[in-house]
């Protein structure tokens, strides 16, 4: 089995030891299983943006986004309140006919699956909110402000298992949000993409990744160039002055790139 995730792009490399963790605790014994188990425990640590931890929109609210990817079948959840882990409801959205369910939709849907309330704020969180008030309130421009937004610290996983691969993705969005926005975290080939060659999964600016297509590019190119060079070509194809990191793995391991730091984690066992 070959395991990597990572803590967003922008994130210190001192937390690669949280990354590790929860790899270890979310190993399992076949890709998709692990795929959720990690990023359930990335969602968990209140240090990352995804889950308990995850940034507070404009209006003071909460919302999350999170997919996974696997046998070519997809379960995403998007702008979800007030649940502990959008990983797990993503993974029972997989069992169903739907791809992706949203907001409203996706909350009674988690609650019909015996998801119960958790509230994600942290202090933190809620001292991030107040500094983001007291700029937009220097500055009036939430447009001019937002374009200047770098990175959303999404966290995910990919994994590889007797030759199936799954990607996991969660998100609790990026600074200056309002309500209902979603970026590329539960958009398939934006966020993530698995296939016969791999998993890949991205983090970053949203909007800008939903651009160019980036999962399913540096899927597209595994074939073609290897599994690094095609995540060090997406990353430096990327728009100009917008982080973006990837992670990857394939039949003989793992990769991954990034415009900056980014803390990650991988694991191998025979």
């Amino acid at each position: 089995m070959y395991i990597i995730a990572h803590g967003g792009v922008g994130s210190s490399r001192e937390l690669d030891d949280r990354v590790k963790a929860a790899v270890e605790k979310g190993v399992s014994d076949n890709a998709f299983r692990t795929v959720v188990g990690v990023v359930s425990a990335l969602e968990d640590d209140p240090v990352f943006n995804a889950g308990t931890g995850s940034r507070i929109r404009l209006d003071g609210k909460i919302q999350m986004d999170a997919a996974i990817m696997y046998k070519g079948d997809i379960g995403a959840v998007a702008a979800i309140e007030s649940v502990k882990n959008p990983i797990q409801v993503a993974a029972k959205v997989y069992e169903t006919p739907y791809v992706l369910l949203v907001s409203r939709g996706a909350l009674e849907y988690a609650r019909n699956m015996g998801f119960d309330a958790h509230d994600p704020s942290t202090e933190a969180r809620r001292e991030e909110l107040s500094r983001m008030h007291e700029k937009l309130h220097e500055h009036r421009v939430l447009h001019d402000i937002y374009k200047g937004v770098d990175g959303g610290d999404t966290v995910g996983c990919v994994a590889c298992h007797n030759g199936e691969y799954a990607a996991a993705v969660s998100t609790g969005g990026t600074s200056f949000s309002i309500r209902g926005r979603v970026g590329d975290s539960p958009l398939v080939g934006c966020g993530f993409y698995a296939g016969e060659h791999g998993a890949v999964v991205t983090t970053g600016k949203g909007e800008d990744i939903i651009k160019r297509l980036s999962a399913y590019r540096c899927y597209s190119l595994i074939p073609e160039v290897g599994l690094q060079e095609a995540c060090d070509k997406v990353v430096k194809d990327h728009i100009e002055g917008s982080s973006i990191g990837v992670i990857a793995v394939g039949k003989d391991g793992v990769a991954s790139a990034s415009s900056k730091q980014m803390s990650q984690a991988s694991f191998c066992m025979d």
